[in-house]
């Protein structure tokens, strides 16, 4: 079966992926779980300026 997403690579700041590793297991969520829902977030917010 094959995948529907896109792989994409990204550079973040050492910082930001420490703080973004902590999060996740803190919420026992996957690092990849939240960065798709913090793009949903900016990309809705966008959208409502417009």
């Amino acid at each position: 079966m094959a995948r529907s997403d896109t792989q994409v690579a990204v550079r973040i700041p050492p910082e930001l992926h420490k703080q973004l590793k902590e999060k996740a297991l803190n919420e026992e969520r996957s690092m990849n779980y939240l960065i798709n829902k913090a793009i949903e977030f900016y990309l809705s917010k966008e959208s409502a300026k417009a």
